[in-house]
Parts: structure tokens; C-alpha cells; sequence
């Protein structure tokens, strides 16, 4: 079997979704095919020896009928080319679009606002009628797919979004055009009172901005579409583009693809793994949170399972190649991330499903309406007259407002609060979400380990940090980062340490003022000559900080133990509170984990959730995301890369802000504070702007039921009562206004969110300065060096990172093309310390 994808040409809606769907499904199978809204593609599984030529022509010509355009994919430089063509061929027509609409409107409501219009544009009627149609007619053709696309859905009798665009433009063309008519016979004939009636029923400005402002919706929703798309690109960079083979005893760089099964692969320090495979020889910490999520590094060594893109921060091994190409894990993550894109339900819009119905009804009254009129009156003009008022009072804005402005004015407040909403889809989904399923490291947990207990034996506290403060500062190890920072917030001394030693996954070893001191398992102080007493009491501190879901090591100096000190990625101070708020919301918890039992078990005590999966793989969460979804709506939040397959696959995608760039590019909503309270904040606002919507659609569709009767002139014969297209297109103008102010609403609309406290120094109206971060208590310098071993933007963050977690640092930013790294640093601050902090990270400075 083989996957063939091509490009689709016209899809705008759910709706053309449907159509396309139908169309290929004369040709393929509808198993065997998928249709993508984000990617606009069509993607076919066929056996292998099927004739791709005959298959393609047999698409093309069933979409041709459907109203669409198939082409083939292109790959590299030839699609980013084409797609930077369109992009800039789309931006020109929106700018012209803007220009002449707005000299469009200038022309036409100058002088009622009062702003200077010269006389020679307005002092006779058909010239100002007429330079009206000029501006407009190029808007028209600069836009003429919405009315392409949508009388050609409207003929299939399959009206979409484009559909009510067209006709809400076409009606407004039309009628201006019969009035240029009717100013061009009353000036003819002398008949000043319908030339003045009619040069104030122009609505040429109607047609123009409909058109200009769906165009400017088009241009963003398009590229948020391209941004979403682009993380599979982003994942595929993180591969290194060589590696190192040893064949008979000698070392060479190959391309990756050169690499094959049985290959043996020499990993250093700082690189990247590019194949999956099991150790030979060495060993060394490895960093697997591209894989498992996890951001404390796991020892390899001999017979040990490695996996592609993960990071080796230490040490040096060989590994047998055992899966290359597209087999690695990493592959099959980027395959999970293409079918959920491809296989993710488009969401029906509501305007698109009302939008089926209303807009042949419309049609149909106003045909009916002309024709009445005709057979009892014979009066031409008022049976046009109706006619047109029907289509202008009915003219769908109100309809198509509805949704766009309750979304526009929701996510620009969700914005105010740091939830940043990709899409209307994911805006409309929100609110119905059944089972919210969270990762634990980063999302309910702060990401980073730190010292969370400190149990003394026989000294100090600051004693027992101090000891093993001296021997880890020479370690490059997460637990040592964590142990070193909480001396420095305790104001520690650091001493004079030397002989480092370490052995991987037992602990490491240094002489402090010439006296050895050990950090790491039990079993590997009392290998070294360690005594302690009470060796069972040890024991049961170490097994309760680790039911806990800590990781305990013990320190000894001199011979003597001294403790223990536990460590942890604490969780979020919001944790708890957000998920027990999804609680009373009627939303199910669940976490979804790599790491083990114990701790995931603790974590998922301590924040009250009941239901919690560990050990998983990113395939496992992706494959669970799908039972979940059979059961009812699910979310899925998440930070890092692993959780990327699981944020395509779910209805709603949620990263947290501080997360990869993957994973934020494969989500729908984005929390910029990395809050679990904005995901609480988000599904209430949802809920909020969906009964705004439904409200909107409500008074929308009221509005048409009354007025297009009353256009139709159903009053006249009784109360010659008639609406002219002046007062119909007044009465839609308000139904418009109507909907902009309920949308409004949800500015001040109490949606649940919480006043949080800042950290903002000027809180409260009082300034506070940071003497040790303020630039008038100590002058900057600029430090310049080259880093070798940075590879990809993985890399890169690695090394900003190492170098912003040095006190004193104030910016670092490293560029891949130069293997060179700027940082601005506090003058007391020395160059060896920079250097030794990219050393410790895994690379040479």
C-alpha cells in the first residue's frame, strides 16, 4: 500500500469538505481516502501497483464537477515558492481592496459625515452613481472567486459560506446598477423627485466591503492554517542531517540516509541520535523528553534501547543501528502527525448548516415576490423594487456576523488573559469537551526538578546543602542544578572541590578541603566506606520520599552520612485548584504520563485527579486520545514534542506556553502564562461565546422571519405600508449593529476568570528595583565565543538555556549558521564561568 496526497483548490468551509468528500468517494474508497481543511489536501491509500496517472485524472475529473480544483503535490522549493507566490498575489488584492473600498466609501458618505468631497462628484447624480460603480466594479473582479465559488455551490444546490457572501454582494451591485438606470431616465425625462430617490438608494459601498472584509478574514485564516501545517516541517528539521559510522574500525560521517540496520553509530556528547538502536559500548545520560516528555536524563549502557532525536547530555556510546529511515519512532511521530491532521473532523459551522436552507428560501421569496407583483399590479418597478428589498433586508451579514464577531470579540479577550485561540473550530469545540486529559511533567508540574525535602543527619541543614552543594556544582546533571540553586536561595558557601568522579546511575564523588565526599544511592556511599548506624531508617526515609514520587539521594563527607535530600518536579501552584474546578464543571480529569508508577500515581493524588496512565509513548497517548473520542469530546494539554501526535489527534489541542514549538504549532490553544487555570479560563469563555453565538444566529434568523414578509409588501394592500431598499438596507445595517453589540457583551460578561496576582513591580503603584537585575547598580558587557556541537534549534535552546540559568545573565542568544553564541552578562561575571556552563550543557565553548 502507498499514500498519495494532492493539493485541493477552492475549500473554504466544513461544507466544501463534505463536497470534495462526496466527489472522490465516486473514485476511492471512503476508507481509503482523507480530506484536510488545514492542509487542503486529499490523501489516498492505494495498492501499490495502481496506476497513479489514470487515478489522478479520474479525481480531477470528479472534483472538477464538484467545483473544485486537484493538482499534484509539490515538494521543497517548488511548493514554497508557489505557496510564497499566492500569498503575495492574495496580500496585493487585499491591499488594492482596502484602497479602493475606502475611496468608495469617501466618495459615497463624505459629505454626510463631513468630510470635503468635491462638488464635481456629487452635484450631479449620475456622475456620482457613476464613479461609485467604477470604484467597485474592480473591488469585484480583484474578488470575483466568492462569487465564483459561491453561485457555482448555489447551482449545485449546495450553498456555503461563499454562497451568502456572493449574494449579499451581488444583490447591492445590481440594484445600484437599476438605479443608475432609473437616475439616467429621470434626468432624461425631466423627473427630478426619481432622480433624487435613487441617488440615495446606491449601494455600491455594500458590495465592496463585504467582499474587502471576508477577503482580509481570508488572508488570516490562511495563515494561521500555514502555521498550524508547519510543524511537521519543524519536527523533520530536529533530525541531524549526519552522523558518525564506524566500519572496520574507522570512523566516517554519513548522511543520514546512508545509515542502515546494523550499522554501528558513535554518539558524542552534545549530538543527537539520528537512528533507533540498542548500546554496544559506553554509556552515557541521555535526554529522551523528545520522546517520553520526561526532563530528567535516563543512564544507557550496555543492551540499553535508544531512540532517535534524543539528546545525549554526557558521556559517549556506540549503538547498533535496529530501525532507520522512516521505521524510528521519531518517523512514526511525524506519520501520527499527519493522519490526525488529515482525519481530524472539520467542524460545521452554524451559519454554514442555517446558510443550506436560508439562502434558496431567500431566493425563492424574492423570485415569488417579483412575479406577484407583476401578475396583480403589472408594475415593473415595484415589483423590482420588492424584489431587491427582499434580497437586501435579507441580506445574510447578520448571519454571517454572528459567529465571526462573538469569536473576534472572545478571543481578544482571551488574549487580554494569555489564552491564545488559533481558530473559530477550536473556540466552538471548547465548550463541549467531555474528558480534559493532561501530560504531568511541565503542564501539571513545573517542568524542572527541585529540592523539595531536606532531612539532616546528625548536622545541619545548610551543612548537608553545603557538602553536597561543593561536590555537584562540578556535575552538569539536572538533580546537581537542583541541589545547586537551592544553595544559592539559601545563601550557601560553596567550597573548594577537586578529583570529580562519577559513576553512571549509582552517584558521583569529590574531595572537599581534601576530605571525600559522595552524593548519590545508599549503596554507593557505604561502597565507599560510608558508615551510618541506622541503614534501615535510611532505607524507609528513601522508600517514603520515593512513594511520594521523589527522587531521594543520600550525601556523606568524611566518612560520615550526613542525609538525604529529596527532589521533584513540584506541580504547579494552580494544579490542584484547576483540576478541581474541571471537576465541578462536569469535565473528567485524566493524566496521561512516560514517567513511572509511583510518580504518576503521586502527582495524580496530589492534584485530585482519579483516572491516570503511565509509562506511555507517544503513540500510546495518541491511540488513548482516540478511545477517549469515541467516548465523548476530549482535550488533550500538553508541552512537549511527545505530546504533539496527542494534540493533533484530540478534538481540542492545548500547549502550554513554556512548551516546544511543536507541540505550540500542532495545538489549538495556546496558554502563554502556561497556567492550568487559563485551560479552566478557556473552556468557560468557549461556553460563553457559544450562547452568544447561538443568540446572535437566534435574533438574526428573527429578524429575517419578520422583515423580509414586510419587504415582500405583504402590508401594502392593507396599510400601504412598503419597504424601500433604502429602509431594507437601514433595517439590515441595524440587524448587523444588533449582533456587533450582543457580541460585545462578552467583554464584560462575567466568564469566570479569576484576578491573579502579578509579579508586575509596579503592582499597586509601587516601584520595586531589583538591585542585583537593575542596570544602575552595575554595568553590562557583551561576551562573544564560539560553541561547537550545536546541530539544530534543539541544540540551540539548549545552550540559551544553560547560559540564562547563570546569575548575572541577561540575554543569550545563540546562532546555529555561526556556531557562535552572544550573551549580555554583568560585568562581575567572569568569561570561564559562560564557558563552563555550555561545557556542563554537553558542548565545547
Amino acid at each position: 500500500m502507498k499514500k498519495i496526497r494532492y493539493v485541493v483548490k477552492g475549500m473554504s468551509c466544513a461544507a466544501c469538505v463534505s463536497h470534495v468528500e462526496h466527489a472522490a468517494k465516486k473514485v476511492v474508497l471512503s476508507e481509503n481516502f482523507g480530506v484536510s481543511l488545514l492542509t487542503n489536501t486529499l490523501t489516498v491509500t492505494v495498492e501499490d501497483e495502481v496506476d497513479e496517472e489514470k487515478l489522478f485524472n479520474s479525481l480531477r475529473k470528479e472534483i472538477s464537477l464538484a467545483g473544485y480544483g486537484l493538482m499534484r503535490e509539490k515538494t521543497g522549493k517548488d511548493s514554497e515558492n508557489e505557496t510564497r507566490k499566492q500569498n503575495k498575489s492574495a496580500l496585493i488584492r487585499l491591499i488594492a481592496s482596502c484602497i479602493l473600498t475606502i475611496s468608495l466609501m469617501y466618495v459615497s458618505m463624505g459629505s454626510m459625515i463631513g468630510i470635503p468631497v468635491p462638488k464635481a462628484f456629487y452635484e450631479n447624480a449620475l456622475i456620482f452613481a457613476l464613479i461609485q460603480l467604477f470604484l467597485t466594479i474592480p473591488v469585484i473582479i480583484l474578488n470575483f472567486k466568492f462569487y465564483k465559488n459561491g453561485y457555482a455551490a448555489l447551482f449545485r444546490l449546495a450553498p456555503n459560506m461563499d454562497s451568502l457572501i456572493a449574494i449579499g454582494s451581488s444583490a447591492s451591485l445590481v440594484y445600484g446598477i437599476a438605479a443608475i438606470v432609473f437616475i439616467g431616465y429621470g434626468i432624461s425625462s425631466g423627473n427630478d423627485a426619481l432622480v433624487h430617490s435613487y441617488r440615495h438608494n446606491l449601494y455600491f459601498e455594500s458590495a465592496a466591503m463585504i467582499l474587502t472584509l471576508v477577503s482580509l478574514g481570508k488572508m488570516l485564516e490562511g495563515r494561521a492554517k500555514a502555521n498550524a501545517a508547519s510543524a511537521i516541517g519543524k519536527l523533520a528539521d530536529m533530525m541531524p542531517s549526519s552522523a558518525t559510522v564506524i566500519k572496520d574500525g574507522v570512523k566516517t560521517e554519513v548522511l543520514i540516509e546512508e545509515i542502515k540496520v546494523g550499522d554501528i553509530v558513535a554518539i558524542r556528547a552534545g549530538e543527537i541520535i539520528p537512528v533507533d538502536g540498542r548500546v554496544i559500548s559506553g554509556n552515557a545520560s541521555v535526554n529522551e523528553s523528545a520522546i517520553s516528555g520526561e526532563s530528567i536524563p535516563v543512564e544507557k549502557e550496555h543492551g540499553d534501547e535508544v531512540r532517535a532525536v534524543c539528546t545525549l547530555t554526557g558521556g559517549y556510546i556506540e549503538i547498533r543501528a535496529e530501525r532507520v529511515g522512516g521505521d524510528t519512532s521519531f518517523s512514526k511521530i511525524l506519520e501520527l502527525l499527519e493522519d490526525a491532521a488529515a482525519s481530524k473532523a472539520p467542524i460545521s459551522r452554524l451559519a454554514d448548516r442555517v446558510s443550506r436552507i436560508f439562502v434558496p428560501i431567500v431566493i425563492a421569496i424574492s423570485a415569488i415576490t417579483a412575479a406577484v407583483w407583476l401578475i396583480f399590479t403589472h408594475d415593473i418597478a415595484m415589483a423590482f423594487e420588492c424584489a431587491v428589498s427582499v434580497l437586501v433586508i435579507s441580506c445574510p451579514c447578520a448571519l454571517g456576523l454572528a459567529t465571526p464577531t462573538a469569536i473576534m470579540v472572545a478571543t481578544g479577550r482571551g488574549a487580554q488573559r494569555g489564552i491564545l485561540i488559533k481558530s473559530a473550530e477550536a473556540l466552538e469545540d471548547l465548550h463541549s469537551i467531555k474528558y480534559f486529559l493532561t501530560d504531568k511533567t511541565g503542564t501539571l508540574t513545573e517542568g524542572k526538578p527541585s529540592v523539595t525535602d531536606i532531612i539532616p543527619f546528625s548536622c545541619e541543614e545548610s551543612e548537608l546543602i553545603s557538602a553536597a552543594y561543593s561536590a555537584e556544582s562540578m556535575s552538569s546533571h539536572p538533580l546537581a542544578d537542583a541541589i545547586c540553586k537551592k544553595a544559592d536561595e539559601m545563601g550557601v558557601v560553596k567550597k573548594n572541590a577537586e578529583n570529580f568522579s562519577m559513576v553512571l546511575g549509582m552517584g558521583i564523588g569529590a574531595y572537599i578541603d581534601g576530605k571525600p565526599c559522595f552524593v548519590g544511592k545508599p549503596e554507593f556511599l557505604f561502597e565507599n566506606g560510608v558508615k551510618a548506624e541506622e541503614s534501615q531508617f535510611i532505607y524507609d526515609q528513601m522508600e517514603t520520599l520515593e512513594n511520594e514520587g521523589k527522587t531521594a539521594v543520600c550525601v556523606s563527607f568524611d566518612g560520615r552520612f550526613m542525609g538525604i535530600i529529596g527532589i521533584a518536579d513540584k506541580l504547579r501552584e494552580d494544579s490542584v485548584k484547576a483540576i478541581s474546578e474541571l471537576k465541578k464543571m462536569g469535565v473528567i480529569p485524566v493524566m496521561l504520563t512516560g514517567d513511572n508508577e509511583k510518580t504518576a500515581t503521586s502527582v495524580a493524588k496530589s492534584c485530585g485527579i482519579d483516572e491516570v496512565y503511565f509509562r506511555l509513548l507517544p503513540e500510546d497517548k495518541e491511540k488513548l486520545i482516540r478511545d477517549f473520542s469515541k467516548k465523548g469530546k476530549c482535550a488533550m494539554i500538553g508541552d512537549g514534542i511527545n505530546d504533539a501526535p496527542a494534540l493533533a489527534a484530540a478534538d481540542i489541542g492545548i500547549a502550554v506556553g513554556a512548551g516546544t514549538e511543536v507541540a505550540i504549532d500542532c495545538a489549538d490553544v495556546v496558554l502563554s502564562k502556561s497556567s492550568l487555570s487559563d485551560a479552566v479560563a478557556a473552556i468557560k469563555l468557549s461556553r460563553a461565546t457559544i450562547t452568544c453565538i447561538r443568540e446572535n444566529l437566534f435574533w438574526a434568523l428573527i429578524y429575517n422571519t419578520i422583515c423580509i414578509p414586510i419587504a415582500a409588501g405583504i402590508l401594502y394592500p392593507a396599510f400601504s405600508i412598503a419597504l424601500s431598499p433604502m429602509i431594507a438596507s437601514a433595517a439590515m445595517s441595524f440587524s448587523s449593529i444588533f449582533v456587533v453589540l450582543n457580541s460585545l457583551r462578552l467583554k464584560i460578561k462575567n466568564i469566570g476568570f479569576e484576578n491573579k496576582k502579578t509579579n508586575c513591580p509596579c503592582e499597586n503603584n509601587k516601584l520595586e528595583i531589583d538591585k542585583e537585575d537593575n542596570d544602575m547598580f552595575g554595568k553590562n558587557k557583551t561576551v562573544n565565543f564560539s560553541v561547537e556541537g550545536m546541530m539544530c534549534e534543539h541544540c540551540k535552546a539548549h545552550v540559551e538555556k544553560a547560559l540564562l540559568d547563570v546569575k548575572g545573565v541577561k540575554s543569550a542568544t545563540a546562532d546555529l549558521a555561526s556556531k557562535s553564541v552572544t550573551v549580555v552578562v554583568k560585568d562581575s561575571v567572569s568569561e570561564d564561568t559562560l564557558k563552563a556552563a555550555v561545557v556542563a550543557a554537553g558542548y565545547k565553548a
